[in-house]
């Protein structure tokens, strides 16, 4: 089975599930929001987890899948918050810089500075974050680092990439020691029930009608696709070169951004996006297969 057109099922899923997601930000408390953006997607991975069977879980996988759980409590709160606060295009691009987080700890801990591979892919991801903004431009070549610092979206969805740098780990050592559905269902399942206090209060603070509830459901189907088939995808190959793909939905969500909720600048966004998955690509090929 070939991993690429997986990965852009991940691809696509990512797009997909992070425009929903601020769709609903409209109709639903952040809370609400994120809380079925992971939860709602337990239906769909526990019934190919049915079909496929329990698999042997290794020692290491309560571990991984707990601390994941946590950091991604508040990850998940802060993407939504991002997407409901400014646009698509001035948000999901930024989670681009994911993998250059990751570099982080390999600078800091083991001394490991990044080849001119390395180095390349990180200038086009900054190169990127500072092409969304390229418009503002006529204020002075630091206006587009100014816009940045100035739109709270983007800087929340800078802190959720770093947050998922760090959680990123640990969903591999989950999914290594058990399966894609298994994980996926225990994570969507502890999730759901360590959220629910703050589930009950979005929904005290914005009560839903009963016309969202089966769009929030819609919301975890697309989340299940990406998780899953990142996952899949991730057995089968080197995770950093899924992850690459996956963020090629970046691209298409400045699209959905530009089509569905009539955003401006498409072609400056679309540049940056394109400029910071070329970026990520660059980086997950530092490492070789």
């Amino acid at each position: 089975m070939s991993w690429v057109p997986i990965a852009i099922v991940t691809a696509i899923g990512f797009a997909a599930s992070g425009s929903y997601a601020k769709a609903l930000s409209g109709r639903a408390h952040v809370y609400v929001v994120a809380w079925g953006l992971i939860t709602l997607s337990l239906p769909w991975s526990a019934l190919l987890l049915l079909k496929q069977g329990m698999p042997t879980v290794g020692d290491e996988f309560l571990r991984a899948a707990m601390i994941s759980v946590i950091v991604n409590m508040i990850a998940v709160t802060l993407q939504v918050k991002a997407l409901s606060i400014s646009p698509l295009s001035l948000t999901m691009p930024f989670l681009a810089f994911t993998p250059l987080f990751m570099l982080v700890p390999s600078w800091v801990v083991l001394k490991e500075a990044p080849n001119a591979l390395g180095l390349t892919g990180i200038l086009l991801i900054v190169a990127g974050g500072y092409s969304i903004h390229i418009d503002k431009i006529r204020g002075g070549l630091l206006a587009p680092v100014r816009a940045i610092v100035s739109e709270r979206g983007s800087l929340l969805m800078l802190l959720v990439a770093a947050l998922w740098s760090i959680s990123a780990v640990h969903d591999k050592v989950a999914t290594v020691a058990s399966s894609p559905a298994c994980y996926t269902t225990f994570f969507s399942l502890v999730f759901g029930v360590l959220y629910a206090p703050l589930l009950f209060l979005g929904l005290r603070k914005r009560p839903l009608d009963r016309a969202t509830w089966p769009r929030l459901l819609l919301l975890g189907f697309f989340a299940a696709v990406m998780i899953l088939s990142q996952f899949t995808a991730i057995e089968l190959t080197v995770a950093s070169y899924v992850i690459a793909i996956k963020r090629a939905g970046m691209v298409l969500a400045v699209v959905f951004g530009y089509f569905f909720f009539k955003e401006k600048h498409l072609r400056a966004r679309l540049t940056g996006a394109a400029l910071m998955t070329a970026g990520v690509v660059v980086l997950s090929l530092q490492g070789g297969p």
